[in-house]
């Protein structure tokens, strides 16, 4: 059995583990990642100039955008949803979107691995060694590693690759020209940074627990060190 300074200290990775699955969890099920102002104006065979922003609401699933009329005479639109597969055209915006997703799914997976290593030593000793604190340190990092891979490319696809552009481009039915857009990211975003702090807290914590089994254990040699000299010395 471990002892009771062990069970504490894994338990307490246990929770940040946890913390950090449920945010992931999160942020794959929520849709608020960014919202954008997409400026929009008439084409020059339309009839009457206008001009106006195009609200964009999107996620990583489901995309959305209105348009509203600042300048000029014309007609906005509805709110307007579709999935965000079934109306983009461009295959590099596509696969980039696609990389994000797969990196997310599989720092949950690797998240997973780090939730029930803690959880193990938690209760027990493993004998194999890649299910002690060297396991966590590998599904935490990859975990951590993969989140910030997933934000990286995220933005990416939106900021170079102009992503709520390109959505509105191809979900709007009219003739309308689409220039620069202004991008805040929502919280299923920033709340990624989150779930990078909790894996690192549970390194922080399984490292601090082989600190102190290691000043311990050299507590313990001291006094057999200190004998055998006495010995020689007699």
């Amino acid at each position: 059995m471990p002892s009771k300074q062990k069970t504490l200290l894994f338990f307490a990775g246990f929770v940040s583990s946890l913390g950090s699955f449920a945010i992931i969890c999160t942020c794959l099920g929520t849709q608020e990642w960014v919202f954008s102002k997409v400026q929009f104006s008439s084409t020059p065979t339309s009839t009457g100039n206008y001009s106006g922003i195009a609200s964009v609401e999107l996620g990583l699933f489901k995309g959305g955008y209105q348009k509203d009329i600042t300048e000029g005479v014309g007609l906005g639109t509805p709110w307007t949803s579709a999935d965000v597969f079934d109306v983009l055209n461009s295959t590099t915006i596509k696969v980039s979107h696609i990389i994000v997703i797969f990196f997310l799914v599989a720092a949950l997976i690797s998240c997973f691995l780090g939730l029930a290593t803690t959880c193990l030593n938690s209760v027990s000793n493993p004998y194999l060694t890649f299910l002690g604190p060297l396991g966590v340190y590998v599904w935490s990092s990859i975990n951590g590693i993969l989140v910030l891979l997933a934000m990286i490319v995220y933005a990416i696809n939106i900021e170079v690759n102009k992503l709520p552009r390109e959505l509105v481009k191809a979900m709007d039915m009219g003739s309308d020209e689409f220039s620069s857009s202004q991008n805040t990211y929502g919280y299923s975003y920033w709340l990624l940074l989150l779930s990078i702090f909790l894996s690192m807290c549970t390194i922080g914590v399984i490292y601090y627990y082989q600190h102190i089994r290691y000043s311990q254990q050299k507590q313990q040699e001291r006094p057999m060190e200190s004998a055998s000299k006495d010995v020689i010395l007699f």
